[in-house]
Protein backbone atom coordinates (compact mmCIF):
# COMPACT_ATOMS: atom_id res chain seq x y z
CA UNK A 1 0.00 0.00 0.00
CA UNK A 2 1.22 3.39 -0.92
CA UNK A 3 -0.74 6.67 -1.35
CA UNK A 4 0.66 10.13 -2.23
CA UNK A 5 4.54 8.97 -1.68
CA UNK A 6 3.92 7.20 1.58
CA UNK A 7 5.26 3.14 1.44
CA UNK A 8 2.78 1.98 4.12
CA UNK A 9 4.14 -1.66 3.68
CA UNK A 10 7.67 -0.68 4.55
CA UNK A 11 6.25 1.45 7.47
CA UNK A 12 4.58 -1.73 8.29
CA UNK A 13 7.80 -4.16 8.33
CA UNK A 14 9.65 -1.38 10.00
CA UNK A 15 6.62 -1.36 13.00
CA UNK A 16 7.27 -5.19 13.42
CA UNK A 17 10.65 -5.08 13.46
CA UNK A 18 10.33 -2.75 15.92
CA UNK A 19 8.40 -5.44 18.16
CA UNK A 20 10.54 -7.59 17.38
CA UNK A 21 13.88 -5.46 18.70
CA UNK A 22 12.05 -4.41 21.98
CA UNK A 23 11.69 -8.56 22.35
CA UNK A 24 15.24 -9.02 21.79
CA UNK A 25 15.78 -6.30 24.85
CA UNK A 26 13.24 -7.44 27.29
CA UNK A 27 14.55 -11.42 27.12
CA UNK A 28 16.90 -9.74 29.56
CA UNK A 29 14.40 -8.43 31.81
CA UNK A 30 15.05 -11.73 33.67
CA UNK A 31 18.78 -11.41 33.49
CA UNK A 32 20.83 -11.00 36.83
CA UNK A 33 20.23 -6.59 37.85
CA UNK A 34 23.49 -4.97 37.14
CA UNK A 35 24.66 -3.88 40.13
CA UNK A 36 25.60 -0.42 38.47
CA UNK A 37 21.92 0.10 37.41
CA UNK A 38 19.26 2.28 39.20
CA UNK A 39 16.87 -1.05 39.85
CA UNK A 40 19.74 -2.23 41.68
CA UNK A 41 21.60 1.03 43.24
CA UNK A 42 17.34 2.40 44.49
CA UNK A 43 17.38 -1.04 46.02
CA UNK A 44 20.41 -0.07 48.32
CA UNK A 45 18.82 3.27 49.92
CA UNK A 46 15.00 2.11 50.66
CA UNK A 47 14.36 2.24 54.36
CA UNK A 48 15.72 -0.23 56.42
CA UNK A 49 11.74 -1.35 57.19
CA UNK A 50 11.43 -1.89 53.47
CA UNK A 51 11.35 -6.13 53.10
CA UNK A 52 13.29 -7.53 50.62
CA UNK A 53 14.10 -4.14 48.81
CA UNK A 54 15.95 -5.67 45.81
CA UNK A 55 12.57 -7.72 45.09
CA UNK A 56 10.75 -4.70 45.09
CA UNK A 57 12.65 -2.77 42.47
CA UNK A 58 12.71 -5.90 40.39
CA UNK A 59 9.11 -5.85 40.86
CA UNK A 60 8.63 -2.32 39.73
CA UNK A 61 10.66 -2.97 36.35
CA UNK A 62 9.01 -5.88 35.75
CA UNK A 63 5.55 -4.47 36.14
CA UNK A 64 6.90 -1.81 33.73
CA UNK A 65 8.48 -3.86 31.33
CA UNK A 66 5.40 -5.98 30.83
CA UNK A 67 3.33 -2.50 30.19
CA UNK A 68 6.27 -2.05 27.47
CA UNK A 69 5.65 -5.53 26.17
CA UNK A 70 1.66 -4.79 25.81
CA UNK A 71 2.32 -1.27 24.24
CA UNK A 72 4.50 -3.20 21.62
CA UNK A 73 1.58 -5.92 21.14
CA UNK A 74 -0.98 -2.87 19.81
CA UNK A 75 2.04 -1.88 17.42
CA UNK A 76 1.91 -5.18 15.90
CA UNK A 77 -1.83 -4.88 15.65
CA UNK A 78 -1.79 -1.10 14.17
CA UNK A 79 1.00 -2.92 10.97
CA UNK A 80 -1.80 -5.11 10.54
CA UNK A 81 -4.40 -2.60 10.15
CA UNK A 82 -3.42 -0.96 6.55
CA UNK A 83 -6.72 -1.43 4.91
CA UNK A 84 -10.54 -0.12 5.51
CA UNK A 85 -9.45 -1.62 8.59
CA UNK A 86 -7.01 1.44 9.88
CA UNK A 87 -10.54 3.98 9.09
CA UNK A 88 -11.10 5.25 13.20
CA UNK A 89 -9.29 2.12 14.84
CA UNK A 90 -6.04 3.69 14.10
CA UNK A 91 -6.57 5.91 16.99
CA UNK A 92 -7.67 3.84 19.25
CA UNK A 93 -4.78 1.50 18.63
CA UNK A 94 -2.88 4.26 19.15
CA UNK A 95 -4.65 5.92 22.33
CA UNK A 96 -3.86 2.10 23.81
CA UNK A 97 -0.39 2.70 23.09
CA UNK A 98 -0.20 5.76 24.55
CA UNK A 99 -2.06 4.51 27.71
CA UNK A 100 0.44 1.72 28.82
CA UNK A 101 4.02 4.05 27.70
CA UNK A 102 2.26 6.77 30.27
CA UNK A 103 2.15 4.54 33.26
CA UNK A 104 6.04 2.92 32.50
CA UNK A 105 7.05 6.89 32.67
CA UNK A 106 4.65 7.63 35.53
CA UNK A 107 6.66 4.46 37.68
CA UNK A 108 10.00 4.72 36.25
CA UNK A 109 10.15 9.04 36.32
CA UNK A 110 13.88 9.98 36.68
CA UNK A 111 13.33 12.98 38.91
CA UNK A 112 11.59 10.98 41.52
CA UNK A 113 12.86 9.42 44.60
CA UNK A 114 13.37 5.37 45.42
CA UNK A 115 10.54 5.70 48.17
CA UNK A 116 8.22 7.61 46.18
CA UNK A 117 8.67 4.93 43.16
CA UNK A 118 7.54 2.52 45.69
CA UNK A 119 4.62 4.43 46.71
CA UNK A 120 3.59 4.45 42.81
CA UNK A 121 4.20 0.86 42.43
CA UNK A 122 1.63 -0.02 45.23
CA UNK A 123 -0.56 2.87 43.73
CA UNK A 124 -0.45 1.34 39.99
CA UNK A 125 -1.17 -2.19 41.79
CA UNK A 126 -3.82 -1.45 43.92
CA UNK A 127 -5.42 0.70 41.27
CA UNK A 128 -5.38 -1.98 38.26
CA UNK A 129 -6.95 -4.44 41.43
CA UNK A 130 -9.73 -1.62 42.49
CA UNK A 131 -10.82 -1.26 39.26
CA UNK A 132 -10.96 -4.85 38.26
CA UNK A 133 -13.23 -5.61 41.27
CA UNK A 134 -15.11 -3.31 40.33
CA UNK A 135 -16.26 -4.32 36.73
CA UNK A 136 -16.65 -7.76 37.41
CA UNK A 137 -18.93 -6.77 40.42
CA UNK A 138 -21.25 -4.32 37.99
CA UNK A 139 -21.38 -7.32 35.38
CA UNK A 140 -22.50 -9.51 38.63
CA UNK A 141 -19.74 -11.81 38.59
CA UNK A 142 -19.61 -11.73 42.25
CA UNK A 143 -17.25 -14.51 42.93
CA UNK A 144 -14.10 -12.73 40.78
CA UNK A 145 -15.00 -9.26 42.33
CA UNK A 146 -14.48 -10.89 45.80
CA UNK A 147 -10.93 -12.49 44.53
CA UNK A 148 -10.03 -9.11 43.18
CA UNK A 149 -11.23 -7.46 46.80
CA UNK A 150 -8.99 -9.98 48.77
CA UNK A 151 -6.05 -9.44 46.24
CA UNK A 152 -6.45 -5.04 46.81
CA UNK A 153 -6.92 -5.81 50.65
CA UNK A 154 -3.47 -7.62 50.60
CA UNK A 155 -1.77 -5.66 48.50
CA UNK A 156 -2.96 -2.40 50.64
CA UNK A 157 -1.64 -4.50 53.70
CA UNK A 158 1.57 -4.81 52.53
CA UNK A 159 1.97 -1.09 51.56
CA UNK A 160 0.59 0.29 54.84
CA UNK A 161 3.85 -1.05 56.12
CA UNK A 162 5.47 1.43 54.90
CA UNK A 163 3.01 4.50 54.14
CA UNK A 164 0.78 3.85 56.94
CA UNK A 165 -0.73 7.48 55.83
CA UNK A 166 -2.58 6.32 52.81
CA UNK A 167 -5.79 8.10 51.95
CA UNK A 168 -8.18 5.63 49.41
CA UNK A 169 -10.92 7.74 49.75
CA UNK A 170 -12.60 11.01 47.19
CA UNK A 171 -15.44 11.90 45.05
CA UNK A 172 -13.16 11.31 42.09
CA UNK A 173 -12.59 7.65 42.81
CA UNK A 174 -8.75 6.85 42.11
CA UNK A 175 -7.77 9.64 40.55
CA UNK A 176 -7.62 11.47 44.46
CA UNK A 177 -6.11 8.39 46.36
CA UNK A 178 -2.55 9.20 47.81
CA UNK A 179 0.02 7.07 48.91
CA UNK A 180 2.84 8.23 50.41
CA UNK A 181 2.55 10.92 49.35
CA UNK A 182 2.12 10.16 45.82
CA UNK A 183 -1.14 11.01 44.27
CA UNK A 184 -2.40 9.17 41.46
CA UNK A 185 -1.66 9.80 37.92
CA UNK A 186 -4.96 9.37 35.94
CA UNK A 187 -4.36 8.02 32.17
CA UNK A 188 -4.96 11.53 31.25
CA UNK A 189 -2.05 13.09 33.12
CA UNK A 190 -0.10 10.17 32.99
CA UNK A 191 -0.20 10.28 28.70
CA UNK A 192 -0.39 14.18 28.49
CA UNK A 193 2.76 14.67 30.85
CA UNK A 194 4.67 11.63 28.77
CA UNK A 195 4.17 13.26 25.51
CA UNK A 196 5.12 16.70 26.84
CA UNK A 197 8.00 15.52 28.35
CA UNK A 198 9.18 12.49 25.63
CA UNK A 199 7.36 13.28 22.17
CA UNK A 200 7.53 17.14 22.55
CA UNK A 201 3.58 16.47 22.08
CA UNK A 202 1.80 18.64 24.86
CA UNK A 203 -1.97 17.58 25.17
CA UNK A 204 -1.42 13.90 23.17
CA UNK A 205 -3.93 12.34 24.99
CA UNK A 206 -6.53 14.94 25.18
CA UNK A 207 -5.91 14.97 20.94
CA UNK A 208 -6.19 10.82 20.94
CA UNK A 209 -9.08 10.99 23.44
CA UNK A 210 -11.34 12.99 20.68
CA UNK A 211 -10.71 11.05 18.21
CA UNK A 212 -11.68 8.13 19.95
CA UNK A 213 -14.80 9.19 21.71
CA UNK A 214 -18.16 9.76 20.03
CA UNK A 215 -18.04 13.27 18.58
CA UNK A 216 -19.86 14.32 15.63
CA UNK A 217 -17.69 16.86 14.98
CA UNK A 218 -14.15 14.53 14.71
CA UNK A 219 -16.39 12.17 12.48
CA UNK A 220 -17.47 14.64 10.01
CA UNK A 221 -13.38 15.53 10.06
CA UNK A 222 -12.69 11.73 8.69
CA UNK A 223 -15.82 11.82 6.32
CA UNK A 224 -15.44 12.36 2.47
CA UNK A 225 -19.07 13.64 0.92
CA UNK A 226 -19.51 12.57 -2.39
CA UNK A 227 -23.20 13.76 -4.58
CA UNK A 228 -24.54 10.53 -6.55
CA UNK A 229 -27.63 11.09 -8.41
CA UNK A 230 -30.45 11.87 -6.16
CA UNK A 231 -28.33 11.74 -2.98
CA UNK A 232 -25.24 12.08 -1.35
CA UNK A 233 -23.05 9.36 -0.04
CA UNK A 234 -20.68 9.83 3.40
CA UNK A 235 -17.98 7.72 3.90
CA UNK A 236 -15.24 7.04 6.44
CA UNK A 237 -11.81 7.92 5.25
CA UNK A 238 -8.44 8.07 6.68
CA UNK A 239 -5.91 10.75 5.36
CA UNK A 240 -2.37 9.13 4.68
CA UNK A 241 -0.23 11.37 6.74
CA UNK A 242 -2.43 11.19 9.63
CA UNK A 243 -2.12 7.61 9.69
CA UNK A 244 1.73 7.94 9.26
CA UNK A 245 1.30 10.21 12.00
CA UNK A 246 -0.44 7.47 13.77
CA UNK A 247 2.26 5.01 13.38
CA UNK A 248 4.82 7.16 14.02
CA UNK A 249 3.65 7.92 17.51
CA UNK A 250 2.69 4.55 18.11
CA UNK A 251 6.02 3.48 17.99
CA UNK A 252 8.13 6.69 19.11
CA UNK A 253 5.65 6.16 22.33
CA UNK A 254 6.88 2.59 22.80
CA UNK A 255 10.52 3.43 21.85
CA UNK A 256 10.69 5.93 24.80
CA UNK A 257 8.63 4.08 27.09
CA UNK A 258 10.94 1.11 26.48
CA UNK A 259 14.32 3.59 27.17
CA UNK A 260 13.07 3.97 30.68
CA UNK A 261 12.72 0.26 31.51
CA UNK A 262 16.38 0.06 29.74
CA UNK A 263 17.70 2.62 32.11
CA UNK A 264 16.78 1.01 35.31
CA UNK A 265 17.32 -2.29 34.98
CA UNK A 266 20.75 -1.17 32.48
CA UNK A 267 19.57 -3.42 29.67
CA UNK A 268 21.73 -3.19 26.55
CA UNK A 269 19.69 -1.01 24.15
CA UNK A 270 21.85 -1.92 20.59
CA UNK A 271 18.81 -3.60 18.80
CA UNK A 272 16.34 -0.92 19.88
CA UNK A 273 19.09 1.86 18.28
CA UNK A 274 19.56 -0.15 15.51
CA UNK A 275 16.17 -0.26 14.85
CA UNK A 276 15.90 3.45 15.34
CA UNK A 277 19.05 4.37 13.03
CA UNK A 278 16.77 2.64 10.18
CA UNK A 279 13.29 3.67 10.86
CA UNK A 280 13.57 7.38 11.86
CA UNK A 281 10.55 7.87 9.85
CA UNK A 282 8.92 6.11 12.59
CA UNK A 283 10.05 7.82 15.64
CA UNK A 284 7.19 10.45 16.90
CA UNK A 285 8.81 13.21 16.63
CA UNK A 286 9.79 13.38 13.02
CA UNK A 287 7.06 14.09 11.39
CA UNK A 288 6.23 16.14 7.93
CA UNK A 289 5.07 19.49 8.30
CA UNK A 290 1.66 18.03 7.64
CA UNK A 291 1.75 16.75 11.01
CA UNK A 292 -2.22 16.17 12.45
CA UNK A 293 -3.73 19.68 13.99
CA UNK A 294 -5.13 19.31 17.48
Amino acid sequence: MSDEGIDFDGLADGMREFAAAWDAVAYHCGDPTPPSSRCALEATVLPSSVEAPEQLTRSIAQDSAVYVTAAAQHVRALARLLGPEVVLTGWTVTRSVDEYCGRVAWLLATDVEPINRVARFYMERIVGLHMARVSENNIGHRARAKEFRKAREATIAQARTMFPDIVLYGEDGPNEWIVGGEQYSSLRKAVNDFGRERLHRPGLYDMLSSFTHPALARLKEQTRVTQLENRLHQAFIAEPEVIRWQMAVACGSVYSAAQHVISYLGLDDSPLEQWADQHPELMGWSLSSRDVES
